[in-house]
């Protein structure tokens, strides 16, 4: 394992989908779907070896159909299962909406006209083939190093939301709840601490353009 890694520069080449906001337009506790269907863009933009256009999959979907969670959380398990026996189209069939639908045909893909809005029949989906857990740091690193991001769950203490740059150390404090965020690599300080490089879903504005380390 190289004694860094971070896919937004991979020989000089940023394989890292587009930062989201899971509270725009309005709150939604979606995280878990957020940094499972980010982890799984990657891969993909990854496996295209950085092909145009990006795929970036649908959040939306994975809320009106992946019956794994809501905008009051869930479990990013349930999404990758989805993808597994399901699968997920892209976000251009589904805009995230941050609201919870009825899993019908015209909330999984929908097309428009100024009069009326209707089903997309047969729309193409992207599948996994296998799925599973891994634990352990350099397990996790070489994951990541073979295949790509992945997704993990975190407790979130008013430290992590006050985050605004450098390498986030938890110093304790009231636990306000879990949150997923995707894990894109690891680095090292220059005093030798290690540290994860992890995408949050808050926005740019957030942390360090909506990363932190």
């Amino acid at each position: 394992l190289p004694e860094t890694w971070d896919i937004r520069n991979i020989d000089g080449v940023n394989y890292a989908t587009w930062n989201r906001n899971q509270h725009i337009p309005v709150w939604c506790g979606s995280c878990w779907a957020q940094g499972s269907t980010a982890a799984l863009s990657d891969r993909i933009n990854i496996m295209r070896k950085g092909a145009w256009p990006a795929i970036n999959l649908a959040v939306q979907v994975v809320l009106n159909c992946g019956n794994a969670g809501s905008c009051y959380g869930g479990f990013d398990d349930g999404v990758y299962e989805f993808a597994h026996k399901t699968g997920i189209p892209d976000q251009t069939c589904q805009p995230y909406e941050a609201l919870d639908h009825d899993c019908t045909p015209e909330n999984i893909c929908r097309n428009c006209d100024r009069e009326k809005c209707w089903a997309v029949e047969n729309p193409k989906t992207y599948k996994v083939s296998e799925y599973g857990r891994v634990d352990g740091i350099d397990k996790i690193k070489a994951e990541i190093y073979a295949r790509g991001p992945v997704s993990c769950t975190m407790w979130v203490t008013q430290q992590f939301l006050d985050y605004e740059g450098g390498v986030y150390v938890d110093n304790g404090g009231s636990i306000l709840g879990g949150h997923a965020i995707e894990i894109v690599g690891w680095g090292k300080t220059e005093e030798g601490r290690e540290y994860w490089i992890g995408r949050n879903s808050w926005g740019t504005y957030w942390g360090e353009q909506g990363w932190f380390r």
